[in-house]
């Protein structure tokens, strides 16, 4: 860490606590809406989706920490540097793909509508690969096996964290449900987290979600809905990943677990 980042870091938190001050009603936890997912997973178009409307307040992914309640402040003050902030609107929206951003969520943050998703193991991982390596930045990624342990450690605390959302404000889905049928996704989101009207398939790709770190910026521009296709469970499988077996198997059943979770409401 450089002598100037705690300075910055301190500078932030204060206009985050002064900003919630200013504005109580929209930066309340119980009026946030999240998207808990992992890289590459089809977030972007479902952010697309949900920041379309009036009522939501975001972008995409604002890779803010949670870690108390001046963050919904911070998230406030990154939407309006980014020219995504809605001052009116009734919720404030955040998608979260890093352990960094929700490892030390504060109870409060459990109040918020919460959305978990989630794609099968080998075309993410491939993909993952494939994003960092397009825009410059493989040494983050420098190997299938490096996206494979976030992969897995992702899902991990997604597990972790929908355990501690109360059931009527969670709800999980996954990359093949939601490309086969949108609009039933689509319905069954807005049935479980009581959002009216019912989201729509359709959406204005924000100019923030097309720029690098805040959603994809290879895909977000090009579509205005969420195109139906098959899902092909044979083909995700056959995807060839350079990693060992061992840890293909653990990325299997880290899948399989989410499934299973979702499934179990």
């Amino acid at each position: 860490m450089t002598t100037a980042e705690p300075w910055r870091e301190g500078l932030k938190r204060g206009l985050g606590q002064g900003v919630r001050l200013l504005w109580p009603q929209q930066c309340r936890f119980d009026r946030a809406v999240f998207l808990l997912a992992h890289m590459r997973c089809g977030s972007t178009a479902l952010s697309n989706i949900l920041c379309s409307r009036p009522d939501i307040s975001g972008y995409g992914e604002a890779h803010v920490r949670y870690d108390g309640p001046g963050a919904l402040g911070r998230l406030v003050v990154n939407q309006a540097r980014r020219g995504s902030w809605r001052p009116g609107a009734a919720h404030l929206f955040d998608k979260i793909l890093h352990d960094r951003h929700d490892a030390q969520a504060p109870p409060g943050f459990f109040a918020a509508r919460a959305i978990f998703l989630a794609r099968r193991p080998g075309p993410s991982i491939r993909s993952i690969r494939d994003l960092f390596r397009g825009i410059g930045r493989e040494e983050e990624y420098p190997d299938d096996a490096a996206a494979a342990r976030y992969y897995i450690t992702r899902l991990d605390a997604l597990a972790r964290l929908w355990a501690r959302f109360p059931p009527d404000r969670r709800v999980g889905l996954t990359f093949g449900a939601l490309i086969r049928d949108p609009e039933a996704e689509l319905s069954r989101i807005s049935a479980a987290l009581r959002i009216v009207p019912a989201l729509e398939n359709r959406y204005v790709s924000p100019a923030a979600s097309r720029r690098g770190g805040g959603g994809d910026p290879t895909q977000s521009g090009r579509f205005t809905r969420i195109e139906p296709r098959r899902d092909d469970p044979a083909r995700d499988a056959a995807v060839p990943l350079d990693i060992p077996e061992a840890l293909r198997e653990q990325a299997e059943a880290a899948y399989l677990r989410f499934e299973a979770m979702i499934r179990a409401g």
